[in-house]
């Protein structure tokens, strides 16, 4: 068992305080993990107070025994159950045994299995919201003071965000129920319309698919019905469940338990002439309420079967429907599916979306809390049981989906990852992948659309695009988050039960992708630059105490040769950093002076020091640059390594490519030179350029201009170009290798890096300081 230090408990708080208000699942997990390392054993279940039920809930439990309880609740304003006592008087109540207490009185704290219980308030500003139980199997057994007052201290510190989220939370609940009674009272309305339309109808209902208490079962529940006699429709109404056990009642020979159509025959409005003779759930149907036909019109997906409402049309004689009712009667229907689905879910929608809106204004944000409460919004909005944000990262020329890397720190967003516990790398493709790489994520990345996986188990439909991270999950959505014609990321959501997820459910998160697309991908800019940055601060702050020559940044300069390059960055960085300044200034791109800068070529051995040499020069002109520009962060930067690609991979790095343009270009993606937009550039080992490359780089620095491979679109970027080589390339030119031309417009500043031999006097501090 972990020891329970008081920096432990600081570590649980600080967790709990990460959580934006979408997460009371999380806030809740992180919580009970933190009690149990406290109490050292036992069983804990938490209660908080829904003031829209007028009720304190059991919200969430540690063992099989609790979690069946989850939902239960007890009234707020009533002493005799034990939790709404200690809710009320915000004082603690051991029960040291609890099967001394009479059945009739209700407990509220689990099963009378449980020896001893143990109940804390949880308050915020003196306040009561919630209650805290720690259950033990035997009696007379509570955790010890100094353990009960580290508890009271977690209560303390999670409190406040735990309040948040709970608020949030019967936000949403409160909003589903308004959208749910606008939903019926719509419904309600067109039934109503159905006897104006012909006469002879007598009971009209709308009937909608609904979850079963059996896992990834359904049963048709009524939305709204109507009969001018008041009685028949309370009778109607009072069983309002339909139950598609076969045999059960007569929509069970139509629809299965899934929710699907089966029988052909109801494929189309079906008319039954006698419903006397047939198997009814509700038999009073004709004998009560004297009816004795039914016009059924369903409503359903068509490629699916799935029943999206079912309107039921009863009459009191046998009456055959001309052509131009049954007419009238399938537009009304029409008009009822698309209450269904359209109408009722404005006020949550509009909630959650305006609330990721405002996400998009917080300037400060960072990528991975942004990614987190985007997909703990989308997770609420969509009712998915878990869910993840992947990102796209390259690695030896592949395209990959992270959510986290194999040390299992998170690169993307996962809610509720007790359920997802680890998600390995997914392979980016579609069918070209051998079935035990492919995932419905993947293959959203690689088509850029939306795609839904209806059963899991489901094997012959789904083409095993499915990863099996967990059994429990048995639907999936996946969808990609696209900018400037790139995919960026992943949203996936997860259902615990079988064809969850929707049309409507895809429409919303394509809301979302496209409201999150520029913003994440600014995120992911800002957050590569700042790793860069802290990456060449690291190499340039370091300073060995030992060593009295440092100069500039780390450049070591007792000689003439070494204070010579530092006498040229210090002269060469305030105008170049002007310059860029002046960019940012423009906004719009000067096409008479579209570059205005000179490159830089740096040269030297193998090994003498040419990236270090250029991260000194990157460091001055960054300073300068914020010092210029403090609102604007970082100064934009892009490194790579010309040798370490050939051909079409070259010029793809550099410019970028259109999906297509080669084997493995599954996307749109956008290059160095349009990525570092407004910055730096710095191509190592430029003389290993091939031909083509090395036209559209002599291109780009004469005017700017370049064209991704496989598309016809004049793109522009400015950007300050600094190249370096360890190679001749003036034989180069002479073998006919590297062209000329390219040549001078990349000499325009030529920084030689000296070798050792050149620099003796600072070989003794170069060996301390590497």
């Amino acid at each position: 068992m972990e020891q329970p230090t008081p920096e432990r408990i600081e570590q649980i708080i600080d967790a709990i305080q990460d959580f934006g208000k979408e997460s009371l699942d999380e806030i809740l997990h992180k919580l009970i993990e933190g009690v149990q390392i406290l109490a050292d054993g036992g069983h804990c279940r938490v209660y908080l107070e829904d003031l829209t039920m007028g009720a304190i809930t059991c919200v969430a439990g540690t063992d099989g025994d609790t979690l069946h309880i989850q939902n239960n609740s007890s009234p707020i304003n009533n002493n005799h159950f034990l939790i709404s006592q200690v809710y009320q008087q915000k004082q603690e109540l051991a029960i040291s045994d609890l099967s001394q207490y009479p059945q009739d009185i209700p407990l509220i704290t689990g099963n009378r299995k449980a020896g001893a219980s143990y109940l804390l308030p949880i308050t915020q500003l003196g306040r009561s919201i919630g209650v805290l139980c720690l259950d033990r199997e035997k009696s007379n057994q509570f955790p010890p003071e100094k353990r009960l007052h580290r508890i009271r201290k977690l209560l303390v510190g999670a409190a406040p965000i735990l309040n948040r989220a709970r608020k949030y939370q019967q936000q949403l609940q409160l909003a589903r129920h308004v959208d749910e009674a606008k939903k019926r009272e719509a419904a309600l309305f067109m039934v109503k319309s159905a006897a104006q339309l012909v006469k002879q109808v007598a009971l009209a209902s709308v009937l909608i698919p609904v979850p079963s208490k059996i896992d990834g079962e359904r049963t048709l529940q009524i939305l709204a019905s109507y009969s001018k006699e008041r009685e028949a429709r309370k009778l109607y109404e009072e069983e309002r469940l339909i139950n598609l056990t076969p045999g059960e009642s007569l929509l069970s020979r139509f629809i299965d338990r899934a929710g699907v159509i089966v029988d052909d025959s109801l494929l189309a409005p079906l008319y039954i002439s006698d419903l006397a003779a047939e198997t009814l759930q509700k038999p009073y149907l004709t004998k009560e309420l004297g009816l004795k036909s039914l016009y059924m019109v369903p409503r359903y997906d068509k490629r699916t079967r799935r029943v999206i409402c079912l309107v039921n049309y009863y009459t009191k004689e046998r009456h055959q429907f001309s052509p131009f009712e049954r007419d009238l009667l399938d537009a009304h229907a029409e008009m009822a599916q698309r209450v269904v689905q359209e109408i009722g879910d404005e006020h949550l929608e509009v909630q959650v979306l305006s609330e990721i809106r405002d996400l998009l204004q917080q300037s400060n944000d960072r990528l991975k809390p942004f990614l987190h409460r985007v997909l703990a919004k989308a997770t609420q909005l969509i009712g998915a049981d878990t869910g993840s944000i992947a990102l796209i990262r390259e690695h030896e020329g592949e395209r990959w989906l992270l959510v986290e890397d194999n040390q299992g720190n998170l690169i993307g967003a996962k809610s509720r990852d007790w359920l997802k516990k680890h998600i390995p790398p997914i392979r980016v493709g579609g069918e070209e992948l051998p079935p035990e790489e492919r995932s419905l994520s993947g293959l959203a990345a690689t088509t850029a659309k939306a795609e839904i996986l209806v059963d899991s188990l489901d094997t012959e439909n789904n083409n095993s695009f499915y990863q099996p991270v967990t059994e429990a999950i048995r639907s999936e959505i996946a969808v990609p988050v696209i900018y400037d014609g790139e995919v960026l990321a992943v949203i996936c959501l997860d259902s615990l039960r079988p064809h969850y997820f929707s049309s409507e459910h895809r429409r919303i998160l394509l809301i979302i992708e496209r409201m999150i697309g520029h913003h994440l991908a600014i995120l992911q800019k800002i957050e590569q630059l700042t790793s860069e940055i802290d990456r060449l601060r690291q190499d340039v702050d370091y300073k060995d105490p030992n060593i009295t020559s440092y100069r500039l940044g780390n450049i070591i300069g007792n000689s003439t040769k070494a204070q010579k390059i530092i006498d040229t960055i210090q002269t060469i960085s305030p105008p170049l950093c002007q310059r860029i300044v002046q960019w940012k200034k423009q906004r719009v791109p000067d096409q008479g002076e579209f570059l205005g800068l000179p490159s830089i070529l740096i040269t030297g051995e193998t090994g003498a020091g040419k990236e270090f040499l250029f991260n000194n020069l990157f460091t001055q002109l960054n300073q300068i640059y914020r010092e210029l520009l403090p609102a604007q962060g970082v100064l934009p930067l892009k490194k790579t390594n010309i040798a370490a690609y050939s051909g079409e991979l070259t010029y793809s790095e550099l410019f970028g490519h259109k999906r297509g343009a080669f084997t493995g270009a599954q996307s749109d993606r956008r290059g160095i030179f349009e990525e570092a937009h407004g910055g730096v550039v710095f191509l190592d080992e430029i003389g290993d350029a091939d031909p083509k490359t090395q036209v559209q780089l002599l291109r780009f620095l004469d005017s700017g201009e370049f064209v991704r491979l496989g598309e016809n679109i004049t793109r522009h970027s400015q950007v300050l170009l600094v190249a370096g080589t360890n190679r001749d390339l003036r034989q180069l030119i002479a073998a006919g290798s590297f062209r000329e031309d390219l040549y001078h417009r990349l000499s325009e500043l030529i920084i030689e890096v000296p070798s050792l031999n050149q620099r003796r006097e600072d070989i003794p501090d170069l060996a301390v300081h590497f």
